[in-house]
């Protein structure tokens, strides 16, 4: 059985045997995680504008929906509805007249 200088010994040979290769592997590894990082940041802005251009666009139709609401409400109005009634040439309903007969009115029953 090896004593643990052995493996010490062993496992020091073995890095200075491959330092190049754990370099590159170190290198490799930092060069994933940069890579890795940038795509998220990118993926993270663009989301933002999305999120931006979509506020501006609820923004937008919730000022139109107000201007239509006091469009409504406008043509609503009491006022607009005396104009409309003169422009439309209709005049005000009097006392309605009723007529009658000597003879009720009554239906049969079947």
């Amino acid at each position: 059985m090896r004593t643990n200088s052995a493996r010490a010994k062993t496992a020091l040979a073995f890095v200075d045997r491959h330092i190049f290769v754990l370099n590159m592997v170190g290198v490799a590894l930092v060069a994933v995680f940069a890579i890795v990082y940038i795509v998220q940041v990118n993926r993270t802005v663009t989301h933002g504008y999305a999120i931006r251009t979509l506020e501006s666009s609820i923004h937008d139709l919730t000022l139109a929906n107000q201007q239509l609401q006091v469009h409504a409400r406008e043509a609503q109005s009491l006022d607009r509805v005396h104009r409309s009634v003169k422009m439309l040439g209709l005049v005000e309903a009097g006392t309605p007249t009723y007529l009658t007969s000597g003879v009720p009115s009554v239906a049969m029953a079947k």
